[in-house]
């Protein structure tokens, strides 16, 4: 009995000599380690203790201790490191660990790309309906006032890198929302859209380079170009083809991204990922008027094509934002969270864009113009 008591006195007194350790060691040398947050969340904050909240102390000041830990995030890359590597496993649930260090996403809540893939969350008929019903009400504000409107469905990762996937999620169903959507918009309605999926398929075939980031939920400068590239070419502007001997496409420097961030281990993806750039296009003396990913980016060039296009957004765009504004004298790119009535209408454009990411492509069911 008495060894056990000794025991259990020797755990906390060692528990306790680390704790106010790794405190000592967080103030002197805390400045110097990475404590960014990744998670992509507001982290705790340090509760107060008042008459109020006494019930509720205790599993804040838990939460809030837990999120500020000294070496948070040094504990939680050496955690990340050993389940990448040693059991091949994310400790983030919304990240599919592929082939050959290719990473996915995988959140149900936020557009849910595996039931994209797998095809299991299709449309039913009323569904599809309803999506056009709301795509035509556009349709009809914009022919009223004379702007052309065009809808641009940039295609999910998982699809066009299947082949990284891993062999539990069996290979992309040959039918998919997306392209539910598609034909039945393009079967019932004239409204131009463009989905990319084939342009893309076709330059990774004859590219040696990524498309899209390995580390990253998005497309990549290559993949951004040739996405840009079927836009303008339903505005009726022709930019050289990916292939075409005048382009030239330029390694920059290693990166990782967005899915190697929820994993906390950016350092150690950046030896598998690279940021590329393509050169060689007529860029018209394009001019950056804003770039802020939160709200806008704004462009002028010397483009002899004098229609002001606005391109309602999500993070894809800002891949496609400079090629396009390249070609346009005056470009508007609006985020679809901070987007505004009052901001279409102050722009006055000849030509929409509503840009989604297929995974997104419900909200053209419940997006409103004016609302």
């Amino acid at each position: 009995m008495n060894e056990k008591k000794t025991g259990l006195q020797i755990i906390l007194i060692s528990f306790v000599i680390i704790n106010c350790l790794s405190w000592l060691l967080w103030i002197l040398l805390g400045k110097f380690v990475d404590s960014k947050n990744y998670e992509n969340r507001t982290l705790a904050e340090r509760p107060v203790l008042t008459i109020d909240s006494y019930v509720d102390f205790p599993n804040k000041y838990e939460e809030y201790y837990n999120d500020n830990i000294p070496f948070r995030n040094t504990l939680i890359t050496l955690n990340s490191k050993i389940d990448y590597l040693i059991f091949k496993r994310p400790t983030n649930n919304r990240v599919v660990i592929g082939a050959q260090n290719w990473l996915f996403y995988n959140d149900i809540a936020d557009g849910n790309p595996i039931g994209d893939y797998q095809g299991y969350n299709l449309y039913s008929d009323d569904d599809l309906k309803a999506i056009t019903d709301n795509c035509l009400k556009m349709q009809r504000y914009f022919d009223n006032r004379g702007i052309e409107f065009v809808i641009f469905i940039a295609p999910n990762k998982e699809r066009i890198y299947s082949e990284y996937m891993p062999q539990r999620y069996g290979t992309p169903t040959d039918t998919y929302r997306c392209l539910q959507l598609i034909e039945y918009l393009r079967e019932h309605t004239n409204l131009r859209i463009v989905y990319p999926y084939n342009e893309l398929i076709n330059a990774k075939e004859k590219i040696s380079q990524n498309i899209y980031y390995k580390t990253d939920t998005h497309w990549n400068w290559i993949g951004g170009y040739i996405g840009a590239s079927a836009l303008l070419s339903e505005l009726g502007i022709q930019m050289p083809d990916i292939n075409n001997n005048e382009l030239k496409i330029v390694p920059n420097n290693n990166t990782a991204g967005d899915l190697a961030g929820m994993l906390n281990l950016v350092d150690f993806f950046k030896q598998y990922d690279f940021e590329y750039s393509v050169e060689g296009y007529d860029a018209n003396n394009i001019q950056t008027i804003n770039n802020d990913f939160d709200t806008t980016f704004i462009y002028h060039s010397d483009a002899s094509d004098t229609r002001k296009i606005y391109v309602y957004r999500d993070s894809f765009s800002t891949n496609i934002a400079p090629y396009i504004g390249s070609q346009f004298a005056d470009s508007y790119f609006r985020h679809r969270f901070t987007y505004s009535y009052d901001d279409l209408i102050k722009q006055n454009p000849d030509i929409f864009v509503y840009e989604t990411v297929e995974r997104y492509v419900n909200d053209l069911g419940t997006f409103s113009l004016t609302q």
